[in-house]
């Protein structure tokens, strides 16, 4: 079942991304944009999700009022007929891996590589920057970064990009500590 879902994720973002590179590179990269900004919309607004997921709603009824959401929020007319496709089959569920794939497209047509760091506090914008270009310069490919901050790394950071992990994190230590007394060594 969840090799058919990865399908699905991936044709829809391929025939979006067609569709949109038609359109030029500025509307497939607003596009990306959009996309992810109505998934963090989504994923933070309670509201929201109950439109998504309320059982009394007819598909049409969920389309239209994501519609509706998208349109006050100003995003593309692609992002309005996507949303209404993916409510029309039941498909709503797969939008947050349908951005990351769509992401995935945009940036791979314009040689950009994402990455994310997580720390403990927030980087500042010289930090960003430098972190960007150091990683530019290893991947040889212009960065994506996104920076996120989670308390629970307790300090140093942690940079995932192009399928890797960089771990520099306390806990990280920590736990190596935790497995090298452990064993004895």
């Amino acid at each position: 079942m969840r090799e058919v879902l990865r399908s699905q994720v991936r044709q829809y973002a391929r025939a979006l991304f067609e569709v949109a590179e038609e359109e030029g590179a500025v509307e497939s990269v607003r596009l990306r944009g959009d996309l992810r900004q109505f998934v963090e919309l989504v994923e933070t607004n309670t509201d929201l999700q109950s439109v998504i997921e309320h059982p009394a709603l007819t598909p049409e009824a969920r389309g239209r009022a994501l519609l509706a959401v998208a349109g006050s929020a100003g995003a593309s007319a692609y992002l309005g007929r996507l949303l209404g496709l993916l409510a029309a089959r039941g498909h709503l569920g797969l939008l947050p891996a349908l951005s990351e794939a769509f992401g995935a497209l945009v940036n791979a047509a314009r040689g950009v590589v994402q990455a994310q760091a997580t720390g403990a506090i927030a980087l500042s914008a010289d930090q960003e920057r430098a972190l960007s270009e150091a990683l530019a310069k290893t991947t040889g490919r212009k960065v994506e970064l996104t920076a996120r901050v989670d308390p629970r790394v307790l300090g140093g950071l942690q940079v995932k990009v192009g399928g890797r992990t960089y771990d520099g994190t306390v806990r990280a230590h920590l736990a190596s500590l935790r497995r090298r007394l452990a064993s004895g060594n």
